[in-house]
């Protein structure tokens, strides 16, 4: 009897136990580090995290100006927390419901994606100046100031906002902003980013060698554009010309002063050259 009572008491613990360690864990979620530095603080404490980390209610997430954290809960939700941001774990709560999570963003930016998987799942995200509630399905990100001014972006679904009493609900594109004590600002649609700007055109030489301005993509020509035409230059002597028609002699180039000289050995016999005969000059003796 009394081995029966101590089987039934160890089955019992056992079972509290199971269930204890289940609800530690749904009231609990991971934090993903994805940049450094990310720190993580209980009170006054105070630890860095490299690579992965349980947090649980009351922990404060903290990223620097290079640090980037995920936080995951056990519904797939998530919250991206970028750099220079705070955020405080308030309450996590999670039933056959769904899940239930409070937080308190105190400084710069972070993205809310609920999880689809059950539809009474929802975050209640708090600043100094407004709370929302994101529902199951949503997607959103808040910006907090260092004056607590607060801007809350939809991107999926819809999120209640409410400031100083007033709650307007944010549509998927739109956008709402609330400063401390004010109420929310009519939801507008989120402007669209800004073009890139387009490469400054170049210049391209043409042969007359004005320059003309070409798009920094240059329709598609049949070939490449014409280069300056470069100045004459001798061609030399192993450049590529047709054989010249043999010769049979080669008459020297004679200069004023050149004396006779057998030309090359090109016929059969050398002609000798015979210079001009001098011409007699006035009052020049002659020959008898």
């Amino acid at each position: 009897m009394r081995v029966a009572v101590i089987v039934v008491c160890i089955v019992l613990t056992l079972a509290a136990l199971s269930v204890f360690a289940s609800q530690a864990e749904a009231q609990s979620a991971l934090v993903h580090t994805l940049s450094a530095r990310v720190t993580v603080a209980q009170g006054e404490s105070q630890l860095e995290i490299v690579g992965e980390r349980v947090v649980r209610e009351g922990n404060r997430i903290r990223t620097d100006a290079s640090g980037q954290a995920l936080i995951t809960y056990r519904d797939g939700s998530t919250v991206l927390l970028d750099v220079d941001s705070e955020i405080v774990i308030e309450a996590i709560e999670a039933d056959e419901r769904g899940l239930f999570v409070r937080m308190t963003q105190t400084l710069g930016r972070a993205w809310y994606s609920l999880s689809r998987l059950a539809a009474d799942s929802r975050f209640e995200v708090h600043s100094a100046a407004m709370a929302s509630v994101i529902r199951a399905g949503s997607n959103s990100y808040v910006v907090v100031g260092p004056d607590g001014e607060t801007q809350v972006v939809v991107t999926e679904g819809t999120v209640e906002t409410a400031g100083a009493g007033v709650t307007v609900t944010v549509a998927a594109g739109s956008s709402t902003s609330i400063t401390v004590g004010s109420t929310p600002s009519s939801p507008a649609p989120v402007p669209a980013p800004a073009p890139q700007p387009s490469p400054a055109p170049t210049a391209t030489p043409v042969p007359n060698g004005t320059p003309t301005a070409t798009p920094s993509r240059p329709a598609a020509t049949p070939g490449p554009l014409p280069s300056p035409t470069p100045a004459p230059r001798p061609i030399p002597s192993t450049a590529i010309s047709p054989p010249p028609a043999p010769l049979t002699s080669i008459a020297p180039v004679v200069s004023p002063s050149a004396t006779p000289r057998p030309l090359p050995a090109v016929s059969a016999e050398p002609t000798a050259f015979i210079g001009p005969l001098p011409t007699a000059q006035p009052g020049s003796p002659t020959l008898p």
